[in-house]
């Protein structure tokens, strides 16, 4: 397995600059080929958002296809997927960061009860709890 960063993942799915983008792309295809697959860490995939919406500035429904293309490339092995897709959910449907949801739902797949929290947005989700 080989790791991507921010940036080849941004390149790979953005396709904002080409020769980066095709560099990318020959590099995961010959990872397949060899038997190899990408991984794609919860930090890689919260910078991603962050940056397709502070840089990109992005739409959240287009941030959503992006997020599911990455989620579904079988070349890619996204870390703690099933909680990165519930957070893709809760982004998709409410006022919640994905950086938020994301921390809410790992937490919950390592067995907390609730993540405890300042932020009122964040408490939105049944998984945070407001500290007030």
């Amino acid at each position: 397995m080989i790791g991507l960063d921010t940036n080849t993942l941004l390149r790979l799915v953005i396709e904002d600059d080409a020769d980066q983008a095709a560099r990318v792309r020959a590099a995961v295809r010959q990872a397949t080929a060899d038997g190899l697959r990408c991984r794609v860490n919860r930090i890689v995939l919260v910078e991603f958002v962050w940056v397709l919406e502070s840089v990109f500035r992005k739409s959240r429904p287009d941030i959503v296809r992006y997020l599911a293309h990455v989620l579904d490339n079988e070349s890619l092995v996204v870390e703690d997927v099933e909680a990165a897709r519930s957070a893709v959910l809760a982004y998709e449907s409410g006022p919640v960061d994905f950086s938020d949801a994301l921390i809410a739902l790992t937490n919950r797949t390592q067995g907390c009860s609730a993540t405890l929290t300042f932020d009122r947005k964040a408490a939105r989700l049944a998984d945070f709890q407001l500290l007030t």
